[in-house]
C-alpha cells in the first residue's frame, strides 16, 4: 500500500514529483504557497502582482522540478524562484513612476493618520503601527526588503537568504543590520 502523500517529507515528495507524481508536486504547493504568497506580498504589496508572481513561481517551479538536485532543499529554490520573479516585476514597474507596492503603503499610511493624537484603543494603535511599517519596508531598497522579509516574517536563516539571494553571507548580514537600522529609525516615534 502506497504511502500518503500528506506524510511524506519534502525529499521524498521532491523525489517522487520529479518522477512525475502530480499528487506529491501538489502537496508540495499545498505546504509552501501561503509562505511564498506571504513572501510575494512582502515585496510587491497586496495587489495582484502578488498572486500572479505566486503563480508564475509554483509554474516555474514544475518546469523546473527535474534541474532541482538538493531535494532537501526545496524550500530554498522556491524562495529563490519568487525572490527572482518579483524582482523581475519590480524592475519593469520602475519605469512608469515607482514601485506601487511603495504607493499603496503611502496611500494607507496617509488614509489612516501616521501619529494618533488621541490614545486609539490597542487594534487601531497597532493597526497604524503596521501600517506605518508596511511603508517604511516598501520604502527600503530591494536588496534590503528581500532580506529583511525572508529574515523577520519568514524566519528563514542568514545561509537560505544568501542562497536565495545568490549573495555571500557577509552581504546579506549586511542587509539586514541596514534595513533593520533604517525601519527602528523610521519607526522611533511608535515605541
Amino acid at each position: 500500500m502506497s504511502e500518503s502523500v500528506d506524510t511524506l517529507n519534502d525529499t521524498l515528495l521532491v523525489a517522487r514529483a520529479q518522477s512525475g507524481d502530480l499528487d506529491a508536486f501538489e502537496e508540495l504547493v499545498r505546504r509552501y504557497q501561503r509562505g511564498i504568497l506571504r513572501y510575494c506580498r512582502g515585496m510587491l504589496g497586496n495587489g495582484p502582482d502578488a498572486e500572479d508572481a505566486v503563480q508564475d513561481v509554483l509554474v516555474t517551479a514544475w518546469r523546473r522540478l527535474p534541474t532541482l538536485r538538493a531535494a532537501e532543499a526545496v524550500s530554498t529554490w522556491l524562495y529563490r524562484i519568487a525572490s527572482h520573479r518579483c524582482i523581475d516585476i519590480i524592475r519593469k514597474r520602475r519605469p512608469d513612476g515607482g514601485d506601487p507596492a511603495e504607493r499603496e503603503a503611502e496611500q494607507t499610511a496617509s488614509e489612516s493618520g501616521r501619529h494618533p493624537d488621541t490614545g486609539p484603543e490597542g487594534a487601531v494603535e497597532t493597526r497604524l503601527a503596521l501600517s506605518e511599517l508596511r511603508h517604511h519596508v516598501a520604502a527600503l531598497p530591494v536588496p534590503q526588503r528581500e532580506a529583511w522579509t525572508l529574515r523577520e516574517i519568514h524566519g528563514l536563516s542568514y545561509q537560505d537568504i544568501a542562497d536565495i539571494s545568490g549573495e555571500p553571507l557577509p552581504t546579506v548580514r549586511g542587509r539586514i543590520a541596514r534595513a533593520r537600522a533604517a525601519l527602528a529609525e523610521r519607526m522611533d516615534s511608535w515605541k
